[in-house]
């Protein structure tokens, strides 16, 4: 009679057998294409707990994306909300050329004035004139409130068109929305709402550029200008 052996022997049932096959076949499919985390999971977990982290994952970010979504709309008509205080014309393409024009018009005037009829570079005497317009750049904040975040610094014009325009400020600017005021004389005033897209450092400080988004006044005078 054969003497019984000391160590038992261990039973693998049909379905556990059919779950290691099946975690063998996804790992030579699939296991260096998963996340470092998630092979971790898989290693200490299984593919049972592989497949719950992965339907928990997806849970956590469909809720954090409806979580941003939420926050963005409550930004956008807080933003939308402010921005209804400013005393401005529709921002279309039309009007905001027509504040262009006006712009360089008034540049003409002046370069008239100040050189006479003969002007070799009509294009180029605008944009030098009005780089010598004083010109007030106030930061817009979240909600659309002017001066609160920073108070106003003065810059120069560098281009403008009905879409973008670029400029140079010696302060930085710490919101991406700004009120570009021009001082035309007689206390005539022409304001651009401008989102600013870029902004680099130069020798005399920063310059920024970007879209034009609408053409106003500002309803109350803007912070006194940083010196």
């Amino acid at each position: 009679m054969e003497p019984k052996s000391s160590e038992k022997k261990r039973l693998v049932s049909l379905p556990s057998l059919i779950g290691w096959l099946s975690v063998c076949l996804l790992a030579a499919a699939y296991g260096r294409t998963l996340d470092e985390r998630w092979q971790v999971i898989w290693a200490e977990m299984g593919a049972f707990g592989l497949v719950a982290a992965v339907g928990l994952g997806s849970i956590e970010r469909i809720r954090l994306a409806r979580q941003q979504k939420t926050r963005d709309k409550v930004t956008k008509a807080r933003f939308e909300t402010g921005l209804a205080r400013l005393n401005q014309h529709s921002a279309t393409i039309d009007s905001i050329n027509a504040a262009v024009r006006k712009l360089a018009h008034q540049a003409t005037l002046d370069t008239r004035r100040k050189l006479g009829h003969a002007q070799r570079n009509r294009r180029r005497d605008q944009m030098e004139m009005l780089a010598d317009y004083p010109l007030t750049i106030t930061p817009v904040d979240a909600k659309g409130e002017l001066g609160i975040a920073a108070p106003s610094t003065a810059g120069s014009l560098q281009q403008i068109s009905s879409r973008v325009v670029s400029f140079e400020h010696a302060e930085p600017i710490p919101e991406q929305t700004v009120l570009l005021t021009f001082h035309l004389g007689e206390q005539q005033r022409l304001s651009f709402v401008v989102d600013v897209t870029w902004t680099r450092a130069v020798d005399d400080g920063f310059a920024s550029g970007g879209t034009v988004l609408a053409v106003g006044v500002p309803s109350s005078e803007p912070e006194p200008v940083a010196s």
